[in-house]
């Protein structure tokens, strides 16, 4: 079972799946910015206090968060959560309302991404000091972030990081078949991506035609941390113009 943490609030529920190395709490951003809404955070299986398990692939990480989350929600995810995200909305359209992807790690990803995956997958089979590892990627991940206490937690939780679950994670993230699980997607689909991403917003629309996209400006990949009012403001608009939640 997953742990999950929930707050309180107006339905529709929003399910905040974070990324790879991290735990419910780099989602805090997000449920910040819509205080009014009921909120439910899953840890992903071997993140943060969930258990481990022996299956880290994506439809596997899917199937988990699936049984810990409400009938129905808006689900957001970043990084490896969008991936959980496109996988949960393509499977189970009908316990999806809509899809945020906030940067989402590899779904069409560009050619020059694969340099950045050789290259982490031997980092992380080759290293002997995994914390210091994780804490340079942490570090590398963002520009100018706004709460540095909350950047500096996000860098304690990668840093202690199971090795095993990131080097399986790492691999899951990169063995996904985003392209068909992308196109399968038929709910609202917001897709919020930095200006150096590894998904072409133009990619993903040949992929699939129904999809919204933006990009923010000025952030890393950890656009939560950095830019969260130009994100929340996509949001909103999206929420809008969806009807799917007041938020005026």
């Amino acid at each position: 079972m997953l742990n999950v943490v929930t707050r309180a609030g107006m339905e529709p529920a929003l399910a905040l799946v974070h990324g790879w190395t991290c735990d419910h709490r780099a989602m805090q951003p997000v449920a910040n910015a819509f205080p009014a809404q009921k909120v439910v955070m899953p840890d992903l299986p071997g993140h943060g206090a969930s258990v481990k398990t022996g299956d880290y692939a994506i439809p596997a990480q899917t199937e988990a968060v699936l049984a810990a989350m409400p009938e129905r929600a808006i689900w957001v995810g970043h990084s490896m959560g969008a991936q959980i995200v496109v996988e949960a909305a393509a499977r189970a359209p009908e316990r999806v309302m809509a899809a945020v992807l906030l940067d989402p790690a590899a779904i069409q990803p560009m050619e020059a991404a694969f340099a950045g995956r050789d290259r982490m997958k031997i980092d992380l089979a080759t290293t002997d000091d995994f914390p210091a590892l994780m804490r340079r990627f942490s570090g590398g991940m963002m520009i100018a972030p706004t709460d540095a206490e909350a950047v500096r937690a996000l860098a304690d939780t990668q840093a202690a990081a199971d090795p095993d679950v990131a080097r399986a994670g790492w691999d899951a993230i990169w063995n996904w078949d985003g392209p068909a699980a992308f196109a399968a997607l038929s709910v609202p689909t917001l897709v919020i991506t930095v200006e150096r991403t590894m998904n072409r917003l133009s990619d993903l629309s040949r992929l699939n035609r129904r999809i919204a996209t933006a990009q923010v400006t000025g952030s890393g990949h950890m656009l939560q941390f950095e830019v969260m009012d130009q994100v929340a403001a996509m949001m909103r608009r999206f929420f809008d113009l969806n009807g799917l939640l007041s938020t005026r």
